[in-house]
């Protein structure tokens, strides 16, 4: 894993850059992940998992403790890596070996 880097923190900078863009990307965040006929922590588990299987590093950083904040405990979001090792294959394996098992070890997330 690189640096690390504030993921909220480099996205609220990139919102002072690109106000309008950002505000209506935050809007639209904001209204995906509430509660709805899913959960706040299953939508969460969903995007650690798409995380995961599309090997975004700083995405992991970002939904991990969003999941945890919902709720989700480790073996939960193990599990939502699992699912996206089975649909995403060696990479998704390699990016919850490596990147997800530090961020939830970071959290200290039991």
């Amino acid at each position: 894993m690189g640096e690390k880097v504030n993921v909220g923190a480099q996205l609220g900078k990139l919102g002072k850059e690109m106000p309008g863009v950002m505000g209506g990307f935050g809007k639209f965040s904001a209204e995906v992940l509430k509660d709805g006929a899913l959960s706040t922590k299953t939508k969460e588990l969903i995007a650690v998992a798409l995380a995961v299987g599309l090997t975004c590093e700083y995405c992991i950083s970002f939904h991990v403790p969003k999941a945890v904040e919902a709720g989700a405990s480790r073996a939960e979001i193990l599990e939502a890596a699992g699912v996206s090792m089975l649909m995403a294959g060696g990479p998704a394996a390699t990016y919850a070996a490596v990147v997800l098992l530090k961020v939830l070890d970071e959290l200290g997330v039991k």
